[in-house]
């Protein structure tokens, strides 16, 4: 029935290593009489009757789709949007006013360049680390790139403190935690590629990047990234489809409760 079942949404190739979080959002649902069904997007867009959808598949169409049937989606379409396009981040944190690294699109010439390198190469849609490239000159970024579609890649200046980062986690509109994340071997600094994560206090420059990110795009669940250059922490990424390990790892917050909380209380379940 529509009233008492939900979707969750992730590709099939993210469901083993995302098990635990699925197995925990599962179960804060059914305490709260609604069957989460777990589908992937291609089953998903079979659907028309949900009582919301909670869509991990970074698939802003599937957003979009839900949408237009009444059916609300977290996070919503702009958020997935904008949070798997790096290209469109870079732009909406100009908007915004935001401090940001110099981004240029994968095709763009070096003599349009107007940072010298080192290069940071990222693909337009990675996430998690991954499709991410250190370039010493540009005749690597080439490289990188070639044969690819050179549009689907940005070419952003390299801060001058590498292999740190701050993931600052906003759930409805509040900041739930903040968490350093750090490298000594790579360049990235991501918990899932062998960073080491430790709990921090903010800095109220950053609280209020993060705050306006999210407000901006409605957002009801997301991870902003920020990354030091000459001494200020500067917003970096936004992370739609935003990952728990961290939170689970270093606190005794139950993400998936908070989640669920605010979701039914958005959806208006019963709780």
């Amino acid at each position: 029935m529509k009233d008492n079942r939900a979707l969750l949404v992730y590709f099939e190739a993210d469901i083993e290593k995302n098990r635990w979080f699925i197995d925990r959002l599962t179960e804060k649902a059914s305490e709260r009489g609604i069957r989460l069904d777990l589908v992937t997007p291609w089953q998903a867009f079979d659907e028309t009757e949900a009582a919301f959808v909670i869509n991990r598949s970074r698939d802003e169409e599937l957003s979009r789709y839900f949408e237009g049937l009444g059916i609300k989606s977290f996070n919503n379409s702009e958020t997935v949007r904008i949070g798997n396009d790096k290209l469109e981040e870079y732009y909406l944190f100009q908007e915004l006013g935001l401090p940001v690294m110099e981004t240029v699109p994968g095709d763009t010439p070096e003599d349009e360049i107007p940072f010298s390198a080192p290069y940071i190469v990222k693909h337009r849609r990675g996430h998690g680390g991954n499709r991410v490239f250190k370039a010493r000159r540009y005749e690597e970024v080439r490289e990188i790139i070639r044969g690819l579609n050179s549009s689907e890649w940005i070419i952003q200046k390299m801060c001058d403190t590498p292999g740190q980062d701050m993931r600052i986690y906003v759930l409805g509109g509040k900041i739930v935690a903040s968490v350093l994340r750090t490298s000594k071997n790579d360049f990235r600094s991501n918990f899932s590629l062998g960073g080491e994560a430790s709990l921090i206090e903010p800095p109220e420059e950053a609280v209020r990047m993060a705050l306006k990110l999210s407000d901006y795009l409605l957002s009801d669940y997301i991870g902003v990234d920020l990354i030091r250059d000459h001494g200020k922490w500067i917003v970096n990424e936004v992370e739609d489809a935003a990952g728990a390990r961290m939170l689970y790892s270093l606190t005794d917050l139950d993400i998936a409760e908070m989640y669920m909380c605010h979701i039914c209380e958005k959806s208006s379940q019963k709780l």
